[in-house]
């Protein structure tokens, strides 16, 4: 089993350009981020998926990109992450505050252990 965490500080995200979006949004989170009108709940979509991501690096520890990890929620809100090539089910918890975003990222099982 892995463990990945991650902590982004909103204040890190909200100036970020058009190019930094592109790079770590998949096209589906892109869409669906383009749709959310309220900026402070756009830092958090931003936020808690580039936080998410990172902790999914964090469990494989090499051979991901960004655009390689889609996380979407299920109709209760819930979210999940698809991994391009990978079949593992990965289970995370996002959450935020004002100023901050924390992605939980756990994989039960990997090839190494």
């Amino acid at each position: 089993m892995r463990v990945g965490v991650d902590l982004v500080e909103h204040k890190d995200i909200e100036n970020r350009d058009e190019r930094f979006i592109r790079r770590i949004l998949t096209s589906f989170e892109l869409s669906y981020f383009q749709t959310i009108t309220n900026k402070k709940r756009r830092i958090e979509y931003l936020s808690s998926r580039f936080a998410c991501k990172e902790a999914v690096f964090k469990c494989y520890k090499t051979g991901l990109t960004f655009q390689d990890i889609t996380i979407k929620n299920e109709e209760n809100g819930a979210p999940y992450v698809l991994i391009k090539n990978k079949k593992e089910e990965l289970q995370i918890s996002l959450s935020h505050t004002d100023h901050y975003s924390i992605a939980v990222v756990i994989l039960p099982t990997c090839d190494d252990d």
